[in-house]
């Protein structure tokens, strides 16, 4: 019988998520990498997913059905749970590609968190490459791309005041962390659905207020007065009306430099539109 550790912990959190839980589970457990733990939080819900969670408990590492305080303080708790070196979260939407398992053989040292690509089915491309100190200003490295290390933990949890960019904060946080290294894999880890979701659903007024105040503690002052500048021709876009030409002239951007698919997940791409 195994007693080492796993190499890693994935946790799917969950609130009335019947219509895609049972697809994420699946990801999971169809996995041909095996050296993990699988734990599911649920929130309480009721539309079904307590019973599809029922159906898979028995290749369940653990799980859990109580009310929280919300997706991060459900985070928080499945954190308390784990036994992995290393933490990955996959939401109740999203799916595992193959390149979870080419990106866990880059897992190594423990001190470093690993991130990858996803690839959002709407968008058709994938997300979003290696960063910078300046592009985490901009924008978040997207969750379902990230291998924390325990340290990672160990040192931080999920402010709760973030309703909805918890796990953004915590990157900047940790991307500035001198005990903490950060290393880029070039491999799609999963299906994120950008099509809802906590982040694409609903603002977090208390992440966009305070987003300027972090970035000005802990980025460098050049990093702040760009993005502060920035800020300012977006208000002024958006008061002029032009947010919808600019936000199309943005997408067809990104569009134009989305890369090759670069990993053997290119064929699970290609079936997820087939579902």
């Amino acid at each position: 019988m195994k007693t080492s550790p796993p190499l890693i912990s994935i946790i799917t959190v969950v609130l009335n998520g019947a219509e895609t839980l049972e697809k994420a589970i699946m990801s999971v457990l169809d996995q041909r990498f095996v050296d993990f733990e699988y734990i599911i939080i649920d929130g309480g819900s009721v539309d079904g997913s307590v019973e599809i969670i029922k159906k898979y408990e028995s290749r369940l590492s653990r799980w859990v059905s109580e009310c929280d305080s919300g997706v991060y303080d459900a985070m928080n708790k499945a954190i308390a749970l784990t036994n992995g070196q290393w933490v990955y979260f996959l939401g109740a939407d999203d799916q595992l590609l193959d390149g979870f398992k080419k990106a866990s053989k880059y897992l190594k040292d423990e001190t470093t968190l690993y991130y990858g690509n996803v690839y959002r089915p709407v968008a058709n491309r994938d997300y979003d490459g290696e960063f910078t100190a300046y592009k985490l200003a901009c924008r978040n490295i997207c969750h379902q791309s990230i291998f924390y290390p325990r340290r990672v933990y160990d040192k931080y949890r999920y402010n709760l005041k973030y309703s909805g960019f918890a796990d953004y904060e915590l990157n900047m946080r940790c991307f500035f962390d001198p005990g903490i290294n950060f290393q880029y894999i070039p491999v799609s880890v999963a299906i994120f659905s950008d099509a809802g979701g906590l982040s694409q659903a609903k603002s977090d007024i208390d992440f966009e207020k305070d987003k300027l105040f972090l970035i000005k503690e802990m980025f460098p002052f050049w990093i702040y007065v760009l993005i502060f500048v920035r800020s300012m021709l977006l208000k002024i876009i958006v008061q002029l009306k032009f947010q919808r030409i600019f936000l199309k002239m943005y997408h067809s951007w990104l569009r134009s430099r989305s890369p090759v698919p670069i990993d053997e997940s290119v064929d699970d791409k290609r079936n997820f539109h087939k579902k």
